[in-house]
C-alpha cells in the first residue's frame, strides 16, 4: 500500500508516467514502469547527479604562496618560475585556493558597468539659481502600495537596481501634514543616483538637500520629456546599508523647507596653526554633526567648520569655536553651554613640552 501511495503521489508531481499510476490503480504489478520513457529523463539519474552544481576548479595564484607574485611574472621571468619549480612544484595544479585575477578584473569589470552613465547626470542641478543654493537633483518613481510593499516585493526591487522608500514629513509652505495618510508616498529610486551620492558625500549625504523628481513611469528621466507627478525638496533620512554588501538596500526622503533644523557634519580647519596638534595631538569627537536652521534663500552648507587655531591639549571644544555661515543659526535642540564638539587628547610628552614652552614665554616676558 505505501508503494502504491508512493506512485499516486509521484504521477501527481509529475515524477511517474501515468501508466504506471494507472497500474497500480488497477492493482497490476507494473511498479517497473515508474522508469519508463513517459519519465522525466532525470528521474532515472542518480541521486549524485542531481545534487547542486558547483563552480569549475581555479588554479591557485601564484600571490597565494609569494605576495606580489602575478601570473604575468610567473610567464616573464625565468627566475621566478624556476623558484616557483623548485619550491611549490604543484603550484599550478592545486584547485581550489584563490581565485584567478581573471575573475577578479570580470568583477571589476562589472562593478565599472553597472556604473556606467554616472557622469551623464552627476546630479547638478541646471538651474543656476538652485545650484547656488546647494541643490542637487534627484528621480525617483511611484511605488505601489498593494503589489510593491513588504520584505519579499522589496528584494525583488532591489534585484532591478531599485532601492525602495517613501517621501514622508510635513510642508507648511505648501498645506502638506504629516499626519495625513497621502502625505507618505511609496517611491522606488534607482540604486545609482543613491550610491553616486553616497560615493561623493560619504556620512555628509543625510545632511545633503535634494530636488526629487517622482515620474510617473520606470524609465523616465529628465531627457525622456515626460511630464513629473511632482517634485519635491527632501532630505535623505533612514538611509540603511547592508552590512556585508556596504550598499543602501532602504533610504527615505523628508520633506524640507526653510526653516527646518538639519544636521550638518563639523569639519576641522586650521589644524597647523595649533602647536599640540603639530606635536600629534588629535581631537576625540563626541558629536560629528550640529542641527542648524537655514534661513530661507541661503545656501545650504556642506560643513560647519571648527576652528582649531590655537587649540591645546585637554581642551574642550564647544559651540564658541563653531564657524556658522551667515543666515545660518543653531536650532534649539544645540544647548550652547552644554553641545560638545570633542576634546583634544596627546601624549604626555606633548604635554610637558608644550608647558615648558609657556613657561619659557612667561619668563622671557616677565624678565623683559
Amino acid at each position: 500500500m505505501a508503494a502504491r501511495a508512493s506512485v499516486l503521489r509521484a504521477s501527481r508531481c509529475g515524477l511517474a508516467s501515468p501508466t504506471a499510476a494507472a497500474a497500480v490503480r488497477q492493482n497490476l504489478p507494473s511498479l517497473h514502469l515508474l522508469r519508463s520513457e513517459a519519465a522525466p529523463s532525470w528521474a532515472a539519474a542518480p541521486l549524485s547527479s542531481l545534487a547542486r552544481p558547483t563552480a569549475p576548479s581555479c588554479f591557485a595564484h601564484p600571490s597565494k604562496y609569494v605576495s606580489g607574485v602575478t601570473p604575468e611574472m610567473l610567464e616573464t621571468d625565468p627566475a621566478i618560475r624556476a623558484f616557483y619549480e623548485a619550491n611549490y612544484p604543484d603550484h599550478e595544479s592545486e584547485p581550489d585556493v584563490i581565485e584567478p585575477s581573471k575573475y577578479i578584473d570580470e568583477r571589476r569589470a562589472k562593478k565599472l558597468e553597472m556604473r556606467e552613465g554616472w557622469d551623464q547626470d552627476d546630479g547638478k542641478h541646471p538651474d543656476p539659481e538652485l545650484d547656488r543654493l546647494n541643490l542637487r537633483r534627484i528621480y525617483c518613481y511611484p511605488r505601489s502600495r498593494e503589489s510593491e510593499s513588504g520584505s519579499r516585493r522589496g528584494r525583488s526591487l532591489r534585484s532591478r537596481r531599485l532601492i525602495p522608500g517613501i517621501i514622508y514629513g510635513s510642508d507648511p509652505t505648501r498645506g502638506i501634514l504629516s499626519f495625513d495618510f497621502e502625505s507618505r508616498v511609496p517611491v522606488k529610486t534607482p540604486w545609482r543616483h543613491i550610491q553616486r551620492e553616497l560615493d561623493r558625500y560619504h556620512r555628509g549625504f543625510p545632511a545633503r538637500v535634494y530636488e526629487l523628481t517622482v515620474f510617473p513611469e520606470e524609465g523616465d528621466d529628465y531627457d525622456s520629456g515626460a511630464e513629473p507627478l511632482s517634485v519635491e525638496r527632501v532630505v535623505p533620512a533612514d538611509v540603511n546599508m547592508h552590512p556585508v554588501n556596504i550598499a543602501a538596500y532602504c533610504c527615505n526622503f523628508l520633506r524640507y523647507h526653510p526653516g527646518r533644523p538639519i544636521n550638518i557634519p563639523i569639519r576641522y580647519i586650521n589644524e597647523e596653526e595649533s602647536a599640540a596638534m603639530k606635536r600629534g595631538a588629535f581631537i576625540a569627537p563626541i558629536n560629528r554633526n550640529v542641527n542648524v536652521i537655514v534661513e530661507e534663500g541661503v545656501p545650504v552648507p556642506e560643513f560647519i567648520d571648527l576652528e582649531c587655531t590655537g587649540v591645546k591639549l585637554k581642551d574642550v571644544l564647544r559651540t564658541e569655536r563653531l564657524i556658522l555661515p551667515d543666515g545660518v543659526a543653531f536650532s534649539d535642540k544645540v544647548k550652547k553651554d552644554q553641545f560638545l564638539v570633542g576634546t583634544v587628547f596627546g601624549s604626555r610628552r606633548g604635554l610637558l613640552e608644550e608647558r615648558a614652552a609657556e613657561a619659557a614665554q612667561a619668563a622671557a616676558a616677565n624678565g623683559g
